[in-house]
């Protein structure tokens, strides 16, 4: 086969280099769609010459906290940003320039499940740790090991 085929942007790097495709060149191929949503950019096209959406990610974020914010979609604010930061996780391990640090779409859908829970606001916190305290002040107290 001398061709390429698939859509420029969703094109795993090993593949323009062995026209081989496994499942690992699909994981990247979500991976930039995962970025597409998070950004709300298109693969290709906006970034300059030759830069996709992968490529412009890297050099935007350094893979930071405050990089990422730079580049999330502004049509995003009522998203919780764990939720957006969790999904950007997840994109940045599917795009993974060796297909054999990637994970499987088995993990990453494993991974995508597991959203971490947000933290609780301090004052339910406070609330929580309190009950608690009450709980454990009810209980009777353990029987005493020396005594038996």
């Amino acid at each position: 086969m001398s061709a390429i085929a698939g859509s420029y942007g969703y094109i795993a790097p090993e593949y323009a280099y062995t026209l081989k495709v496994d499942e690992k060149s699909e994981v990247y191929s979500f991976g930039v769609v995962l970025l597409e949503l998070v950004t709300g950019r298109k693969p290709v096209g906006e970034f300059g010459e030759g830069v996709d959406i992968v490529q412009w990610v890297r050099r935007m974020t350094g893979c930071n906290k405050e990089g990422v914010l730079e580049i999330v979609d502004p049509r995003l604010p009522t998203v919780p940003l764990d939720e957006v930061m969790h999904v950007f996780y997840v994109a940045m391990l599917c795009v993974e320039e060796q297909s054999v640090e990637r994970p499987t779409m088995r993990e990453v859908v494993q991974i995508l499940t597991d959203l971490p829970n947000p933290a609780r606001k301090q004052g339910e916190d406070r609330e929580a740790a309190t009950k608690e305290q009450q709980q454990a002040a009810e209980k009777p107290p353990p029987p005493d090991l020396l005594s038996i």
